[in-house]
């Protein structure tokens, strides 16, 4: 067997940047995008502005607006602010793979971490100030329709299947919360058609958050935060944290089954949450809070609700919270 040249990278870059015949499967990560933004937002970039304007119109006038010379603009990287992105940074540096950090946003769509972009303010979650849409259905075609914009980097992947179509031996590792998730389901199912070995596609995030996406998701619950510590809010990605590192070089580690056996070991591994005291129950204002954020990014029950609250180490009885829950109903229908 011939020695490998000097001039070629471990991980199967060349040193003049160039890709060898036979490069090594590379780890693309895909992390949603954070509302905090470490830039002011310009008015006209709230999606929330173009509330009145049709899907179809709102979106063809926001890549205009988008697509607008003249600062500021950062890097994606650097302008995502908080704890969920302080996190999100260190993914494509825990594998011992090459890897690739993406962003899923519901402003720019899919685009590489380091593509210079302008604040803005959009989500999928819904009935939010800037809501790209007002159903699921509409946050679905606004992905599909922002992927036909060439982006703020031309001649990249705009979508998760464009993404598996041009690497389809690669893995990619999707770490989304549950409004984008839903919001990409569709593109997700496609992408991971692409690929030569659909086990090299994996969703990090919620369980049973879409009974059609089941085979694709390595399921994250509250328990593991005990295991991962911070927020509830960063959960996702901290539990990635943990996967990803145990990514190698050997092609056994880079498939979905590998890394839900990872989860399952480090649910196990959790302490159990320490009883919540019976005195420190939540007011019903407290459990309204709770509720509403959760029920507006797609379809809940009482039951799986009360289930995450006392998770977190809250506390509210079953038949009081089920009656907030029904309040809340009809105030933001499923």
């Amino acid at each position: 067997m011939t020695e490998a040249s000097s001039d070629e990278h471990p991980l199967g870059v060349t040193v003049d940047g160039s890709e060898p015949l036979q490069a090594s499967p590379r780890v693309h990560i895909i992390v949603t995008c954070a509302n905090r933004k470490n830039l002011t937002v310009p008015a006209a970039l709230h999606v929330g502005a173009l509330s009145n304007y049709p899907l179809k119109q709102k979106l063809t006038e926001w890549i205009r607006r988008l697509s607008e010379p003249g600062p500021p603009s950062t890097t994606a990287t650097a302008l995502y602010a908080g704890e969920h992105w302080a996190a999100a940074r260190s993914l494509a540096k825990l594998a011992s793979v090459e890897a690739r950090l993406w962003v899923c946003s519901a402003g720019y769509g899919l685009i590489p971490a380091t593509a210079y972009v302008r604040p803005y303010a959009a989500t999928f979650a819904l009935r939010e100030g800037d809501s790209v849409g007002r159903s699921l259905i509409d946050n679905r075609d606004w992905w599909y329709r922002l992927s036909e914009w060439v982006g703020p980097e031309p001649g990249k992947p705009r979508s998760l299947s464009d993404l598996a179509r041009s690497n389809p031996d690669d893995m990619i590792i999707a770490v989304l919360s549950d409004a984008y998730l839903r919001a990409c389901s569709d593109d997700l199912r496609a992408a991971a058609g692409q690929l030569h070995d659909p086990q090299r596609l994996a969703v990090i995030g919620p369980a049973q958050s879409d009974p059609e996406l089941n085979e694709l998701i390595v399921g994250v619950t509250a328990r593991m935060r005990s295991a991962v510590g911070g927020s509830l809010l960063a959960l996702n990605v901290r539990v990635a944290q943990r996967l990803v590192s145990g990514l190698t070089l050997d092609p056994t580690t880079q498939r979905r089954s590998y890394l839900r056996n990872l989860a399952r070991e480090l649910a196990a591994t959790a302490p159990k949450p320490t009883p919540q005291a019976r005195g420190e129950r939540m007011t019903d204002e407290e459990v309204r809070a709770f509720i509403r954020p959760l029920a507006a990014s797609g379809p809940a029950s009482a039951t799986r609700l009360l289930r995450q609250l006392r998770d977190s180490g809250k506390s509210c009885e079953q038949a009081r919270f089920k009656q907030l829950f029904d309040e809340i109903s009809l105030e933001v229908p499923f």
